[in-house]
């Protein structure tokens, strides 16, 4: 029967599983030589493995019930393309991994559980596994001696990972679900409250771990609130069980970890049972994940002592409930499942590998994502979407398009950031990775909670693709790093704002407040209040730009005295000027007024340290907006420079326009009183204005030497803009198709008139 299910059913399904298990794996633990590692192509085979060749037989663990069985996959039918970039001497050179047999073999053991709504399995011990590859670059094959250390690798981060996930006591959850809702988790939210722990001891073979990995570059835990806003935690140095004056009071603390994502609780100390009540909301990227709860006590100077761990899992199921499992006493088994959200689940675990000590821990799921775009939350069904009867699976597949929508993404404010500098503060700013555009906020000095309150157009993506966000800490020497989040966009509709707060991951703490809304197309269409139908502005015959560049503030020191020589180079299409050069101040005054003829080119300002012998230096530049602006009318203000810490200048620009072309423009076409609806030719015309302008910044760009980025932004706007294009050139065909094929059905309906 296997034979038969195997390669119509099992094998498909397992392969897409299978896949991004082992591209996550190899990006995680990619070997020094390699670069990056990318998989190509994937496919299991026709061979399936093989379950109880000498047999199967029930034991009885406790009271829960154990099916033993062999298990061996011994195939050399497999094909898993691996694409590597290498390092060291070969850099600059790809390498074809090509993983063309495996051999597993190993004894099994099923757990029935939830009255067979679900089986367990793991191995009971590590497996015996062998690898078979082949390499080559390009056409050319090799044998494996050319990277001898592959295969061994590959072979160990293989064993890795059953021992991590399905070597006993670890094991993998099969749910058998009675109806299938027909819908596929993409990521969710649940909250994990530690509530206590008790009989904390240290284990004979002490693993003490030094904290200088960033736990302590954060300092002491500080009090968490969770979302509802209350108090989950004693402060710092303190604890409800007497004094932690006294050094023979150990101060102990949880660490809980979910993919990327690490918290950890404020200290306890005094007689057990620790109480801290404190809860944390986790993210899942994925239908399934692990929680990792680590317990440690402070030890002497830096380090801390390793007390224990215990992990529970979380998975969807496809009738929309959910299971959460762990391992029990004496490896035994501890599950529950929620039908819904909002359900609570308490767990009290005993720690793994050492004499004594348990966690209790309380899980509330809150949220589940699907990639139709709705929504499981606590007290609600699931939220109906039109795109859920399309194949998710197969629109994951596809290449990412655009769907015509825009959203606008606002980055308000984060809290809780890690201090990075000496100050015990930081300069954050947010990188903003959406499609293939990057957006950036500005900078804020000295801030742990920073206010920004910028808004960001991207246009929507299909795909499920995310919104990939980096938090760092700016700073003269290099930037670091203040964690990361994704965001999953999907499902998101017109006129329903959607206000979160994101945790950071691959750090201890800090949040990020966003809010993400798609922009009603008739804002984004409104003409101009020339009047003119597609937005355009009077050029051209005595229209020109007028720029008064003021002055600026708080620039970069960029000589050895602590002050600059700064001048702005204005740079308006082709045409280049400049002002005069201010000595020693970071507060220049110029006061000069440049003009350049309107023809709709991009405006951009390059501060800059005037040097006598030594090339110039650049202390920041940034981009005048000001295509918007109505005839005759200034623009007054501050703009923060870009590419430095801190610094802004003040512009008055203004379009000048002789009064009788803003008359003849309002007398040929009156102002519409509402957004009108674009033609196909008129969206070309505008998108090919977008390509030109864009080209026309990059050359401008291509002449600054520190304006690389900037020149690669543009590049990728410039690369939006064609796709932009092609879906409006695909989708004016289709038009003409169905007038044409209109035209002829009135042809053939008229032909029976004469």
């Amino acid at each position: 029967m296997l034979m038969n299910v195997w390669p119509n059913f099992l094998e498909p399904k397992l392969t897409e599983r299978f896949r991004r298990i082992v591209q996550s794996r190899l990006k995680e633990k990619k070997p020094r030589p390699i670069i990056s590692m990318e998989v190509a192509e994937f496919h299991l085979g026709t061979a399936p493995p093989m379950f109880a060749h000498e047999g199967a037989y029930w034991s009885t663990e406790g009271e829960q019930a154990v099916l033993n069985m062999g298990f061996e996959w011994d195939t050399t039918e497999m094909t898993i393309l691996i694409s590597a970039k290498l390092g060291g001497p070969l850099r600059g050179k790809t390498a074809s991994i090509l993983v063309n047999s495996i051999h597993i073999k190993g004894d099994l053991r099923l757990l029935p559980v939830l009255d067979g709504q679900a089986v367990l399995f793991s191995f009971k011990n590590t497996p015996e596994v062998r690898i078979g590859l082949a390499f080559g670059s390009g056409t050319l094959s090799y044998p494996q001696t050319e990277l001898p250390f592959i295969s061994s690798w590959l072979e160990k981060l293989l064993v890795d990972t059953l021992n991590r996930t399905m070597v006993e006591p670890r094991r993998r959850c099969f749910s058998l679900p009675a109806e299938d809702r027909k819908k596929k988790a993409v990521g969710g939210i649940f909250s994990v409250t530690i509530v206590s722990a008790r009989d904390l001891t240290k284990s004979s073979a002490q693993d003490s771990r030094n904290s200088s990995n960033a736990m302590m570059s954060n300092g002491d835990a500080s009090v968490h609130l969770s979302n509802n806003g209350s108090n989950n935690g004693s402060s710092h140095g303190g604890s409800k069980n007497g004094s932690v004056n006294k050094k023979s009071e150990k101060l102990r603390f949880v660490e809980i970890s979910c993919e990327d994502l690490t918290r950890k609780t404020g200290m306890q100390s005094g007689p057990f049972p620790h109480v801290w009540n404190e809860t944390y909301d986790m993210v899942l990227h994925e239908n399934v994940g692990t929680v990792h709860l680590n317990v440690y006590e402070q030890g002497q100077n830096v380090k801390y002592d390793f007390l224990g761990s215990c992990e529970i899992k979380v998975k969807y199921v496809d009738d929309d409930s959910t299971i959460f499992w762990a391992v029990g006493p004496a490896q035994s088994v501890l599950i529950s499942r929620v039908e819904s959200c909002g359900k609570e689940v308490e767990f009290t675990i005993p720690l793994e590998n050492v004499a004594s000590g348990e966690v209790t821990v309380k899980l509330v799921l809150k949220e589940w994502q699907f990639s139709d775009g709705s929504k499981a939350v606590a007290n609600s069904s699931p939220s109906s979407s039109m795109l859920g009867q399309q194949n998710s699976a197969g629109a994951q597949s596809m290449r990412p398009t655009l769907t015509g929508r825009k959203l606008r993404i606002s980055a308000i404010e984060a809290r809780d950031l890690a201090p990075m500098d000496r100050t015990g503060k930081s300069d954050p700013y947010l990188k903003l990775f959406y499609g293939k555009l990057i957006r950036k906020t500005k900078i804020v000095n000295q801030e742990l909670n920073p206010t920004w309150n910028q808004d960001f157009l991207f246009q929507e993506v299909t795909g499920g693709e995310y919104l990939k966000i980096k938090c760092y800490d700016a700073d003269r020497f290099g930037d670091e790093n203040l964690g990361s989040a994704r965001v999953n966009l999907q499902g998101i509709e017109e006129g329903t704002p959607k206000d979160v707060w994101v945790p950071l991951e691959k750090i201890k703490q800090g949040e990020i407040h966003l809010r993400i809304e798609v922009v009603a197309p008739e804002l984004s269409q409104i003409p101009s209040s020339n009047g003119s139908e597609n937005g355009s502005h009077p050029t051209g015959d005595g229209c020109v730009v007028e720029i008064v560049l003021v002055e600026a503030r708080d620039l970069v020191a960029a000589d050895w005295g602590g002050t600059s020589d700064p001048y702005v180079s204005v740079r308006y299409g082709q045409i280049k000027k400049r002002t005069k050069v201010v000595y020693k101040t970071l507060t220049p005054t110029w006061g000069q007024t440049l003009e350049f003829p309107d023809d709709g080119s991009p405006l951009v300002l390059h501060v800059k340290d005037y040097n006598n012998i030594l090339p110039t230096v650049s202390i920041g530049h940034c981009d005048v907006d000001y295509e918007g602006l109505p005839p005759n009318q200034m623009l007054d203000s501050w703009l923060p420079l870009q590419g430095v810490n801190k610094g802004e200048i003040h512009v008055k620009v203004t379009r000048k326009v002789p009064e009788r072309l803003v008359k003849a423009a309002s007398e040929e076409q009156p102002k519409p009183t509402f957004a009108p609806t674009y033609s196909g030719n008129a969206k070309l015309q505008r998108s090919a204005g977008k390509v030109r302008s864009l080209l026309r910044k990059a050359m401008a760009l291509a002449e600054e030497e520190e304006d690389i980025e900037e020149i690669r932004q543009m590049l990728e706007e410039l690369e939006g803009a064609e796709e932009e294009r092609e879906v409006t050139i695909s989708q004016l065909q289709k038009d003409r198709d169905v007038l044409i094929a209109k035209v002829r059905e009135l042809e053939k309906a008229m032909s029976g008139f004469f």
